[in-house]
């Protein structure tokens, strides 16, 4: 039998010239994300984190089962209060 978790863990890669960072953000399960919400979401993130700002960069956010065992806290993104309800 599976193991229920009681969060959602999503992979957050940011692609920009020279490289890219990839950053793990996880939403309880009571809270939700309007599909609208998640272009303001990722644009916030973009904008917060290092890396293309000169030169732009592009976002993306996967669903991912659990988070790795390797990954380090300072690769955790946490949602916005104002993008979650």
């Amino acid at each position: 039998m599976k193991k229920k978790t009681s969060s959602r863990h999503f992979k957050i890669t940011k692609w920009f010239q020279g490289g890219r960072t990839i950053y793990y953000a996880t939403m309880p399960k009571g809270k939700r994300i309007k599909k609208s919400c998640w272009t303001d979401q990722l644009s916030q993130w973009g904008e917060n984190t290092d890396g293309g700002h000169n030169y732009g960069y592009s976002i993306e956010a996967k669903r991912v089962g659990r988070l790795p065992k390797d990954f380090k806290p300072c690769q955790i993104l946490w949602f916005s209060k104002d993008f979650c309800s």
